[in-house]
């Protein structure tokens, strides 16, 4: 493999001290921007490409024209061969798609994004989207626990939204078993959590390799 394409991905050592704090748990990861939130995306991929996790990546943003594919391209091709790679069906119930992630036992579910997510539920079904999103990752949540894996969820929320600083019982980030905030400066991502124990005064830094 070509040296550019490692740096893409964090090394073993940053992936587990990462991770290990996220297992057994959903996960939702905040973010301020949509750019953000592919930022948020291509750490966590290369997270699990690094840990040798087989993932099934949820490709809900490609609704927005925004393919997650392009986020994998530099990931190590023995990670790409092992993952499985889900866009919203066409013409098909969608919860047809979401049933299939629980029946394919992979060890990482990645769900980008929450938003896009809770969107096509809600034009696709007269139930409210809102009952079904909350419905749908309780049993990813119960699946995460039973199974020890990881399921994790990007949620997209601007800056100077009220609600940012916290999640209330119905907002997107509080599907989670946990909320995690982002930040970036100067080169690096900082994940912060109060419910993560393992992460040294409940926050992770790490730098970008992109």
């Amino acid at each position: 493999m070509r040296p550019s394409l490692l740096m893409s991905v964090p090394t073993s050592r940053q992936a587990f001290a990462f991770l290990a704090p996220l297992r057994g748990r959903t996960s939702v990861f905040i973010t301020p921007s949509r750019r953000r939130n592919s930022k948020v995306a291509r750490f966590l991929l290369g997270s699990l490409a690094a840990s040798r996790e087989r993932t099934v990546l949820f490709d809900t943003s490609s609704f927005y024209g925004v393919n997650m594919q392009a986020l994998t391209e530099s990931l190590p091709r023995d990670f790409l061969q092992q993952s499985i790679l889900i866009e919203p069906p066409d013409g098909q119930p969608l919860e047809d798609s979401l049933a299939d992630l629980l029946t394919m036992k992979p060890r990482a579910i990645v769900i980008d994004d929450l938003n896009s997510l809770h969107y096509l539920l809600s034009a696709s079904a007269q139930r409210s989207g809102t009952h079904q999103l909350f419905n749908y990752l309780r049993l990813l949540a119960f699946d995460a626990k039973l199974f020890n894996t990881f399921v994790f969820l990007t949620v997209y929320r601007a800056e100077g939204d009220p609600s940012t600083g916290k999640a209330t019982k119905r907002s997107l980030p509080a599907a989670g078993d946990l909320q995690i905030f982002t930040d970036e400066r100067a080169g690096n991502m900082t994940f912060r959590c109060d419910q993560a124990k393992g992460w040294p005064n409940h926050q992770f830094s790490a730098p970008l390799y992109f």
